[in-house]
């Protein structure tokens, strides 16, 4: 099955493949941007005849479906990101669960009012206002967690924008199946949408996919972000997701709440969920050295059971030196300290190290959980401060009106979002991603004011 979305209205096209492994999939992509583009404006148009309340009805609907782990083509994509990310099935069902779980209408709803006050201001004037969403928007998604372009994907279409997807080449298979599914329910959705592939290389198709788009979304590392950030001209909205650190804190009265083995419990989730490769997984969690040790040796335990209860992925080549790098660094340094000590499975499953120096971040992910002793919130948020432009989450374990202070000091350090320990990787549709409102972030506004129509209009 085809890794693109291409409605029939799309002229010539060509093909490519991706593969992995021993898998292929092939996929098209158009050969004439420009008359794309047209195509694109005219999708547009038909789509702003669609109530935004029946634009949210049917993205739940397609979430609804999405939520049956048996429904064929949540199945056949699970199976297809298997293959291409070595993630475990039970891990891919995991991050999708998350994702579609996000796509309902309580959370749509909830997140249009939060930003947009009145979801209907994308529907005509009210009280005088009017939101506008763009012509067409280009998003270059990045692969990291399963289902993460529906995100940005829904977030256009309910500001209703026709939309250029650029796959991702390591999870390329999602899309196209959420976008059949979408054409099931309200083929005027789905036909808004091209969703294809091109190389991060290809400055040609890059350049002109830019050239259709009113507003473009970019995920991926600082450098590609910045290529094409250097590309965005003057009148487009641009908004970047590039390279984020995420945290943990365990405080003593948090500790001392929970007791050390609930406490291992969640950060052990924090540092399992997508194998902890999302942005929002902790890459340290800084505990109160009163606690650092009995904690640390939970969550090895608490790591263990995870593994089972959701086993890890296959590591690939690269990332396996990395990490056995690593746990050899992390033993050295056990060894010339009193307090350090690591535990770690017999393979590269997971890995549990205690320090009491968080040291240059070098490297990150496949189920790593690093136990920083600190002697108190101040210090753990003063560690977070020279990392502050790329900080987004932080598992704040603090309890009280310590808490609230020491989320205030996260909020003014750089943070975006702050969640309970075991609950990092589950961010919510309404959360203003990375720090910024992305659905209002993406409209114009049209004001009437000093008429006499908006007065009687309000009266």
């Amino acid at each position: 099955m085809s890794v693109s979305w291409l409605p029939d209205w799309v002229g010539a096209t060509e093909s490519f493949t991706l593969s992995s492994g021993d898998d292929e999939w092939p996929g098209a992509r158009p050969v004439d941007w420009a008359l794309t583009g047209e195509g694109l404006r005219r999708a547009h148009e038909r789509l702003r005849e669609l109530p935004v309340r029946r634009i949210v009805d049917v993205v739940d609907v397609v979430a609804e479906r999405w939520a049956k782990r048996d429904f064929p083509l949540r199945r056949k994509a699970v199976v297809d990101a298997v293959k291409v990310t070595g993630m475990s099935e039970e891990t891919v069902d995991r991050a999708l669960d998350a994702e579609v779980g996000n796509l309902r209408t309580g959370s749509l709803l909830a997140a249009l009012e939060r930003e947009l006050g009145d979801p209907e201001v994308l529907d005509g004037f009210r009280g005088g206002t009017r939101a506008i969403g763009p012509r067409v928007t280009l998003a270059v998604f990045s692969g990291n967690v399963p289902g993460l372009p529906a995100r940005s994907l829904v977030r256009a279409l309910l500001v209703k924008s026709a939309l250029i997807a650029k796959l991702p080449a390591k999870e390329p298979n999602f899309t196209a199946a959420f976008l059949r599914s979408l054409h099931e329910v309200e083929p005027v959705l789905a036909d808004a949408v091209v969703a294809t592939y091109w190389s991060r290389s290809d400055d040609t198709t890059l350049s002109a996919a830019l050239e259709q788009a009113d507003a473009v979304v970019a995920y991926g590392s600082d450098q590609a972000c910045a290529a094409i950030r250097a590309k965005v001209a003057p009148h487009q909205v641009y908004e970047e997701h590039g390279h984020k650190l995420s945290f943990g804190i365990v405080t003593d009265a948090y500790a001392r709440l929970h007791g050390p083995a609930e406490v291992a419990r969640r950060i052990a989730a924090d540092c399992s969920d997508f194998d902890q490769h999302a942005c929002l997984s902790p890459q340290v969690y800084l505990v109160d050295r009163r606690h650092a040790r009995a904690v640390a040796e939970h969550v090895a335990d608490a790591m263990r059971r995870a593994a089972s209860d959701c086993p890890p992925g296959t590591v690939d080549e690269d990332d396996a030196i990395v990490l056995q790098h690593r746990r050899i660094n992390a033993e050295w340094r056990a060894a010339s300290t009193a307090s350090g000590e690591v535990w770690a499975a017999s393979g590269l499953e997971w890995t549990v190290v205690l320090d009491d120096a968080l040291l240059p971040l070098s490297g990150a992910g496949n189920r790593v959980a690093r136990i920083v002793a600190v002697p108190d919130p101040a210090a753990a948020v003063e560690l977070m401060r020279p990392y502050a432009r790329h900080l987004q989450n932080v598992g704040l374990g603090a309890v009280g009106e310590e808490f609230w202070r020491i989320a205030d000091q996260l909020a003014r350090v750089g943070a975006s979002r702050i969640a309970a320990p075991g609950e990092m990787s589950r961010a919510g549709f309404a959360w203003r991603h990375d720090g910024q409102p992305r659905i209002a972030g993406l409209v114009r506004w049209c004001d009437v004011e000093n008429h006499p129509e908006s007065a009687a209009t309000e009266g």
